[in-house]
């Protein structure tokens, strides 16, 4: 695959998790709480999961956990920040304006993450260039958040 088919993937995902935002706000209505509504999200995607690991014949790789180090069990934690942190903002301010506070989030970890080599990422210096694209971001994130 080369490098525009492997980049549709999370370009799919960015799709499907700002539609995630307003779904999990309207579940947060109808259960009446932002973590219930994060539970049954979770739950959901768990059962997907399941089901995706038995057709691919993967069920047993998950007898292999405990055998990374402790950080390598903390997606879920960043997960439930996510869909929590969204389905409470998106009604609030906006699923724009909450998806490009995401992105600044995201730009500024992967900065540090590249910076740094954490997480056994490769080590990639910080530039200019690179600043002011999340100064861009972090311009347009101010300039969404603008009252008119």
């Amino acid at each position: 695959m080369d490098r525009l088919a492997y980049s549709l993937l999370p370009l799919a995902g960015g799709v499907l998790v700002a539609a995630q935002a307003p779904i999990n706000a309207r579940l947060r209505t109808v259960l009446g709480s932002p973590l219930a509504a994060g539970f049954v999200s979770f739950a959901v995607g768990t059962a997907l999961l399941l089901v995706l690991m038995v057709l691919a014949g993967q069920a047993g790789a998950v007898s292999r956990v405990g055998g990374g180090p402790w950080w390598v069990y903390l997606g879920g934690v960043c997960g439930t920040a996510l869909v929590v942190g969204t389905l409470v903002a998106a009604p609030r301010i906006g699923v724009l304006a909450t998806f490009v506070a995401v992105i600044v989030g995201e730009v500024a970890m992967a900065l540090a993450i590249d910076r740094f080599g954490w997480f056994h990422a490769h080590r990639i210096p910080v530039t200019w260039d690179r600043l002011l694209g999340i100064g861009l971001v972090v311009a347009g994130l101010l300039l969404i958040l603008r009252r008119r």
